[in-house]
C-alpha cells in the first residue's frame, strides 16, 4: 500500500491520500511560484490517473492576477475526477464557477465540483463524488 505523501509549499500544506485524493490547505496569499509548484504537483498526479481534489480555501489570502492567469493557462481539467472547495468565499466561488463553465463548454471538463462550508463536510462530499463516478463507470452502464 502506498503511504500518504505530504508537501509544504510556502505557507500551504498539501497531502496525497492513496488511492486518489489530494488535499490542499491554502493559507494566505498565493504567489506565482507557489501556484506553479501546486500545478506541477497536480500535473504529476493527474498525468498518472485523475484524482479528487479537496481545496480548503477558508484561510486564503490574495491571488494576484499573474497567479490566476498562470493557473488558468496551465491547469488541465482532465487531471480531476472531482473537486471540493472548502470555505470558499463569494469571489472564489465566482472565479471557480466561471472557469468550470469555460472548460465544460469546451468539452474538457467532466469532473464534479462541489462547495462545502467546513472541512468536516468534505468527507461526505468526497463520498458523494466517488459514488457518482462509480455509477457512471459501472459495468453495463452506458452513460
Amino acid at each position: 500500500m502506498t503511504p500518504p505523501r505530504e508537501w509544504k509549499i510556502g505557507t500551504h500544506e498539501v497531502r496525497f491520500e492513496p488511492p486518489n485524493t489530494l488535499s490542499v490547505k491554502i493559507r494566505g496569499d498565493i504567489r506565482v511560484d507557489e501556484a506553479g509548484q501546486l500545478i506541477d504537483l497536480c500535473a504529476e498526479l493527474g498525468d498518472r490517473e485523475p484524482f479528487y481534489l479537496i481545496a480548503d480555501m477558508s484561510e486564503i489570502g490574495a491571488i494576484p492576477s499573474e497567479a490566476r492567469g498562470f493557473a488558468a493557462r496551465k491547469i488541465r481539467p482532465e487531471w480531476y475526477r472531482g473537486v471540493i472547495y472548502v470555505g470558499a468565499g463569494f469571489v472564489a466561488k465566482a472565479a471557480v464557477k466561471s472557469l468550470s463553465v469555460v472548460f465544460y463548454l469546451a468539452g474538457k471538463y467532466t469532473a464534479d465540483v462541489e462547495f462545502v462550508a467546513t472541512p468536516e463536510e468534505a468527507p461526505a462530499a468526497l463520498a458523494r463524488q466517488r459514488a457518482k463516478h462509480n455509477a457512471r463507470v459501472a459495468p453495463g452502464n452506458m452513460s
